[in-house]
């Protein structure tokens, strides 16, 4: 018997949860090269004036508290120590980085990493490695991410361990180097671009494996540990590309697939609901379907309420801008725990943030210095 994966609905009321008022937030921030100087990214030139560190370091502090998150998961980290100095001034006692950016010749770095701020304890922290077994498994002999994610372990208050992992998976730009390919015999324009495609699809290849040996890693860990977690970071991609299946995991489930006999024992109904605690959730959509929820509710129960009293999230904002061209490459995943819907829930999400101002109407004095990402947020509520 084949079935797709469904959502379990329950009629649980989003209005009536006693610890609604209990709000935690978090962040995610692309911070676009963050390197004190007189240290330089990827080339000698590149090296921010006094006056251009001082104002990236000003814009960050003032989107942090402006908004005051509770968790952040930072991207493009070349100076950690910065980073972390800058964060216990805000009040973040809490940080949480172990991967170190390569120094390619003097002062001259590449390859940033990922970092973690937080105003509650972080009791673990790790970086996640891919599971060699299911490398071999799916044909590679070697694998390693192109930046080793983190995942810290959170104590957030009433709520208990939450683990938050940030990511910023392989980007689109050429995954080789000049010297990967042999002189093909071409020249000009056509070893420029039979090279291009290539590496691009090298660069597919990998971001899609690190989405997918990332996913294997997270639900093994959550089975483990029972833990409910948040994924934050660069994408580099579309959620909904095939490449980044395994985060949207539209699977199709038969019967005589399923070896464990216990979980083939389960009615329907049964299996759906214990396949849904290992799925992975878009903040954003939960954030969209709560909302439309709470309207419906407030319509059927007040009549003075009217549709046009109440807004709901308009089309999701772009993170990043090529040109004219707008794309989502920057989100906040979540565990079945945040889902209302799920028998297991322990929070819902109130609100979701894309913070693109200065991508849109940007200032000058303010802005000149700050990220090519819109950083996003959101803010879940305990049930």
């Amino acid at each position: 018997m084949m079935f797709v994966i469904m959502e379990l609905k329950n009629s649980t009321n989003l209005l009536s949860s006693p610890a609604a008022l209990i709000q935690y937030s978090v962040a995610s921030i692309n911070l676009f090269n963050f390197i004190a100087p007189p240290n330089a990214y990827y080339d000698f030139e590149n090296i921010y004036s006094t006056e251009q560190w001082r104002k990236k370091c000003a814009w960050i502090s003032d989107f942090i508290q402006q908004n005051q998150p509770d968790i952040i998961g930072f991207q493009e980290v070349f100076s950690p120590d910065a980073l972390k100095a800058l964060c216990q001034q805000l009040g973040y006692d809490y940080f949480a980085v172990l991967d170190e950016p390569e120094v390619q010749s003097d002062y001259v770095y590449r390859h940033p990493v990922v970092a973690l701020a937080s105003r509650y304890p972080i009791t673990e922290m790790a970086n996640v490695e891919a599971d060699q077994a299911a490398c071999q498994a799916l044909g590679l002999s070697q694998f390693n991410f192109s930046r080793l994610p983190l995942r810290a372990t959170v104590e957030l208050p009433q709520f208990g361990p939450c683990d938050c992992y940030v990511i910023h998976l392989k980007s689109k730009r050429s995954g080789f180097d000049k010297d990967d390919l042999a002189d093909s015999g071409a020249s000009g324009a056509a070893d420029f671009i039979s090279r291009q495609v290539l590496g691009r699809w090298a660069s597919s290849i990998q971001r899609g494996n690190e989405a997918t040996f990332l996913c294997h890693q997270m639900l093994i860990r959550k089975h483990q540990k029972h833990t409910p977690f948040v994924l934050m970071g660069d994408f580099n991609d579309k959620l909904h590309s095939d490449l980044l299946a395994a985060f949207h995991q539209n699977l199709r489930v038969y019967r005589n697939d399923i070896d464990d006999k216990k979980l083939a024992g389960l009615s329907e109904q049964q299996l759906l609901a214990e396949l849904n605690q290992f799925r992975i959730y878009d903040s954003y959509e939960l954030f969209k379907a709560t909302t439309k929820s709470n309207t419906s509710l407030a319509l059927d129960e007040f009549e003075s309420v009217k549709d046009t009293d109440i807004q709901l999230p308009i089309s999701r904002p772009a993170t990043h801008y090529y040109g004219s061209e707008g794309s989502v490459l920057d989100y906040i995943l979540v565990s079945s725990e945040f889902d209302p819907k799920q028998l297991k829930n322990l929070a819902h999400i109130e609100q979701y943030q894309t913070f693109d101002r200065h991508l849109v109407r940007p200032d000058y004095e303010r802005d000149s210095d700050s990220t090519d990402h819109a950083p996003v947020m959101m803010t879940f509520s305990l049930r």
